[in-house]
């Protein structure tokens, strides 16, 4: 079967009709009707048992279709790479970041960059880490930001800044935490709810860890998905969770307190993007500002701690 074979019989398969297998890859029902004849007739044997207009597929054609959807998968990435490639010439930059990095620090990138460079189109997607390789390999963004490394070996990796991990509660928790047992508050969270994060994310490890030393069961308590909502729930005084450097640059100190954790590893903000593919003028002077304005945030947020 050569390519234009398959997308027929793909076709087909998946509308169970010659006339919508027609409409689906935009060619006639005469043409579709003669391409799979026409494929029927190489191979020796048929695709389809016809009766009273009804197409049905034979044992053959169901293990040809299984067999080929995945030749059909890369052949659709292919096209919307080849696609991604003529959109992204010029003035465009596409950008992926997980929930914490969007909601936080981009709108500072964001506001900065229209600044700058006023005329140049920027898309920006939100994504979990395990949704970024498909994006950057299809060329749907031109790069993403998240924490930690990524280990996909397709994948360029390379570290922005470091920065400390907080534990973060309610302040009047906190502050009861802090008369109640002066010389270790923490160990106040134990009867307290533990907000933990869903999935692989790697920040996940750091709550777990920080639960275990207070004696914290880390499957109890509340579980989800982006540390957004874990901060609105801790705002309720529904628990404590553990966030990065960048979301607690932005948090409000009346309503939350944010606590250092020295005794864990900083956590490295990463750039990923697709090795085979070099970067654009406009994503390299976008990345260019990412530096300056990734250690002001830091700066701002230790200066207001210190006042």
């Amino acid at each position: 079967m050569n390519l234009r074979q398959l997308e027929v019989f793909q076709a087909v398969m998946q509308t169970g009709n010659m006339s919508a297998a027609a409409r689906l890859i935009c060619i006639t029902p005469s043409a579709v009707s003669k391409t799979i004849a026409h494929t029927e007739l190489q191979l020796g044997y048929p695709l389809f048992v016809r009766a009273k207009g009804i197409l049905t597929p034979t044992p053959e054609a169901r293990v040809l279709f299984e067999e080929s959807s995945l030749i059909h998968r890369k052949l659709d990435a292919l096209r919307r790479i080849a696609l991604n490639l003529r959109q992204s010439d010029g003035g465009q930059v596409r950008l992926a970041a997980i929930p914490s990095i969007s909601h936080e620090f981009l709108p500072l990138v964001l506001e900065k960059h229209l600044t700058r460079y006023p005329r140049v189109s920027v898309e920006v997607r939100t994504l979990h880490q395990d949704q970024m390789v498909q994006a950057l390999l299809t060329r749907s963004v031109d790069f993403a930001l998240g924490y930690y490394e990524h280990p996909h070996p397709l994948l360029t990796n390379t570290v922005l800044v470091s920065g400390p991990l907080y534990m973060v509660v309610k302040s009047d928790i906190w502050e009861r935490a802090v008369r109640a047992r002066r010389q270790n508050p923490m160990s106040f969270l134990t009867s307290m709810p533990l907000v933990r994060l869903v999935g692989e994310d790697p920040m996940c490890q750091s709550i777990d860890t920080l639960a275990r030393q207070l004696g914290h069961t880390a499957t109890a308590g509340l579980q989800v998905h982006t540390s957004r909502l874990a901060l609105e729930l801790v705002k309720r005084g529904m628990g404590w969770t553990v966030v990065d450097f960048l979301t607690a640059c932005n948090l409000d100190a009346s309503s939350i307190t944010a606590v250092p954790l020295h005794d864990f590893a900083p956590v490295p903000l990463h750039m990923y993007f697709a090795t085979s593919t070099p970067l654009s003028h406009a994503a390299k002077r976008m990345l260019d500002m990412l530096p300056d304005l990734l250690h002001g945030a830091m700066a701002a947020q230790r200066a207001a701690k210190n006042s």
